[in-house]
């Protein structure tokens, strides 16, 4: 039993190894092998018949949990090697730096940046040398980014704009993560949590003397990830960031609502820290991993901070509004009165979308993304290939003044490449069976509630 209990607490500390290896290096790549289960953990020796007299089976069970504490033992050597061997490519993959852009926006990057070693403690930066991003050339032709740093740094001179014309909620929104690690199933909250809280750190050292309040949804998200301490100690986690290896004495982490450090027990025997929601001295405010259910909170939240401005950070709001007038859920009037205000200042948006054809290879696959860096307008970007350099890369099709629905965005990308050509069968009919061809690939809604909803809405702001 002891063998195996190591056995077991050895697999599952090389799965995080794995994660963390992934995640901690900023490795864009596909996390197949990074983030597979562990592969002792399947069942051995099931198949085989029992002998039927019971010193036998006695015998045989022995025999095979032996079998099975060394087959697991070498799974888990083996995960370790796999291990190192995806930490020493990540290393070298993260060493140089290349003059290529990515392929696409799914291969997002992180810069090349390498946790703080266990025991050491990252420099805090001098005012001085807080990085000043060089502002957009030309927003309308503003390339899209390469890397996860150059997001935040892009979303960070979208939002001052906006500030600096008076805008009061803004929202920015662009992956946390690559897609093939959003896609992957073994990819947990927690990560991706984490990884939100280092874009909105980095982000908010951008401001520099300012004070920037990063706003958890309740006490217990803050106090979890923030990892406070009874007498209001912080962790390693709060001292070292996986993503981009910064300190910036800038930034408080805050709540809605406010609360108490440490848990509910601490609090029955030493007097907690209390955390105010919105203090006199915070100037910008940040606002991460809130629900559907939270937004109503966080409408309050901001009716308190009054004419600062409050920054709507990755919430995916097109897939929050979806959930409104749903049971347990806002109503749509939250959206009418309130969420139409968040003006998009950044907007990252990768689609691939699939099309039906009744010819040879009958399935077209394309993809696009809407990208927006304010001042500049939306642009509609199609991913051709790049017979220079090999990959993707992405051109733009067309200039928005508004943002453009999604069954809109799809429809301009077929457009651009000329699809539509393609619906007619053998005979040259654009029918099948007497219905139009486009009307079935359509459907007969192509508008969320939202969209369509727009005279409802008491600010055109959200798709401005």
């Amino acid at each position: 039993a002891p063998q195996l209990h190591r056995a077991v607490s050895e697999m599952v500390s090389s799965s995080k190894m794995a994660a963390a290896a992934a995640i901690g290096l900023g490795a864009m790549v596909s996390p197949s092998s990074a983030f597979s289960a562990p592969p002792g953990l399947r069942p051995m020796g099931l198949g085989t018949s029992l002998p039927s007299s019971a010193a036998a089976r006695g015998a045989s069970l022995r025999r095979g949990g032996r079998a099975r504490v060394s087959m697991m033992g070498n799974d888990a050597a083996e995960s370790n090697k796999k291990v190192d061997s995806a930490k020493a490519e990540l290393e070298a993959m993260m060493g140089g730096k290349s003059s290529a852009p990515p392929s696409s926006l799914t291969d997002f990057k992180s810069e090349p940046s390498v946790p703080a070693a266990k025991g050491t403690k990252p420099s805090k930066p001098a005012k001085s040398d807080t990085p000043t991003p060089e502002p957009f050339a030309d927003p309308n032709k503003t390339p899209p980014p390469g890397s996860f740093a150059k997001c935040v740094e892009q979303a960070y001179l979208s939002v001052q704009a906006a500030i600096d014309d008076g805008k009061k909620l803004i929202e920015v929104e662009f992956p946390p993560l690559p897609q093939s690690a959003l896609d992957n199933s073994a990819l947990g909250a927690d990560v991706i949590t984490d990884a939100q809280i280092s874009h909105a750190r980095q982000f908010a050292r951008y401001f520099g003397d300012k004070k920037v309040a990063i706003v958890f949804p309740d006490i217990v998200e803050r106090n979890r990830f923030m990892g406070d301490l009874s007498f209001g100690g912080k962790s390693s986690k709060m001292k070292e960031d996986k993503l981009y290896d910064t300190v910036s004495d800038n930034v408080r982490y805050s709540c809605l609502g406010g609360g108490y450090k440490g848990s509910f027990l601490e609090a029955l025997w030493v007097k907690q820290e209390y955390v105010e929601d919105i203090t006199d001295e915070d100037e910008v405010f940040v606002v991460i991993v809130a629900s559907a259910q939270e937004l109503p909170d966080v409408r309050k939240f901001c009716e308190a901070a009054g004419d600062r401005p409050v920054i709507l950070f990755n919430l995916k709001l097109q897939t929050l509004r979806g959930d409104f007038g749903l049971p347990a859920f806002p109503s749509k009037d939250l959206q009418y009165d309130w969420l139409g205000t968040a003006f998009p200042a950044y907007h990252v948006l990768p689609r691939a979308y699939t099309r039906t054809i009744p010819r040879p290879p009958f399935l077209v696959n394309y993809s696009g993304c809407l990208f927006r860096t304010y001042p500049g307008k939306w642009q509609v970007l199609l991913e051709v290939p790049d017979t220079d350099r090999g990959g993707g890369r992405y051109e733009q099709v067309q200039l928005a003044d508004k943002r453009p629905a999604l069954s809109e965005l799809r429809e301009l990308l077929a457009e651009e490449l000329q699809l539509d050509g393609l619906d007619d069968n053998e005979d040259g009919d654009k029918k099948l069976l007497g219905v139009d061809l486009a009307t079935l690939r359509k459907g007969v809604i192509v508008k969320t509630w939202w969209e369509q909803d727009i005279e409802k809405t008491k600010s055109d702001d959200w798709r401005n």
